[in-house]
């Protein structure tokens, strides 16, 4: 069975729904032409039973979008201006309806609920400034709770937890180098894989190995 995935240009508010099936072949399935999406979402995140959460950091507005079986994408909840705050920089969903937003200019953080089907938000764990590191530029959910962190500027990263309580932990750090520093989007894939992105001109789907393995840059990992 194939993954899709989402593909969004801000802009032109177009898009794209791929698939990437076992053998990590990629391919176009639904194409949005221009003019599909707004051009001000800074960030699209997946939640659960087919949702997405779309944010935009200009006015702090979103929505809480659906798509079905034949990629039809519906808008569900309308989430108006000065909804959010204004300086999150990675949004990503977790597990158990949960979503972690971080702001790199601060360090901050917050970790949200979600209730898909009435697509009412709560904050549950403030995280304040200076908790993160302020040069996290992919925040990627992984599974069994594990979350990747890129920096772009170093290639540095990190593999952290959360666990029931929202309480977040390091558990492999990735020292300056280990990445590519390219890399513009970290999506996760099924099967422990992880869809890495350049926006110049490569993209790379890598299975991600709990003990050994280790991302090193262009030759033959990310």
């Amino acid at each position: 069975m194939s993954d899709r995935i989402l593909y969004y240009g801000a802009s032109t508010g177009r898009g794209c729904i791929g698939s990437v099936n076992a053998s990590n072949d990629l391919a176009d399935e639904t194409v949005f032409p221009e003019g599909s999406f707004a051009t001000d979402w800074t960030q699209v995140t997946a939640l659960s039973d087919d949702h997405v959460l779309y944010y935009a950091k200009s006015t702090g507005r979103g929505c809480i979008g659906s798509v079905d079986g034949n990629n039809s994408l519906a808008d569900e909840t309308v989430i108006p201006e000065g909804s959010f705050a204004t300086d999150w920089t990675q949004i990503t969903a977790l597990s158990g309806d949960r979503i972690l937003y971080y702001a790199g200019s601060t360090g901050r953080g917050c970790i949200g609920s979600v209730d898909v089907e009435s697509g009412s938000l709560a904050d549950e764990t403030v995280i304040p400034e200076g908790s993160f590191a302020t040069d996290w530029t992919q925040i990627t959910a992984l599974s069994g709770d594990r979350i990747l962190y890129y920096a772009k500027s170093t290639g540095r990263g990190c593999i952290g937890s959360v666990d029931a309580n929202n309480g977040l932990a390091d558990v492999r750090v990735f020292p300056e180098g280990s990445f590519a520093t390219d890399w513009t989007q970290i999506t996760a894939l099924s099967g422990d894989r992880i869809l890495y992105y350049a926006k110049v001109d490569r993209a790379w789907v890598y299975r991600f190995r709990r003990r050994q393995q280790r991302p090193r840059g262009r030759q033959g990992l990310p």
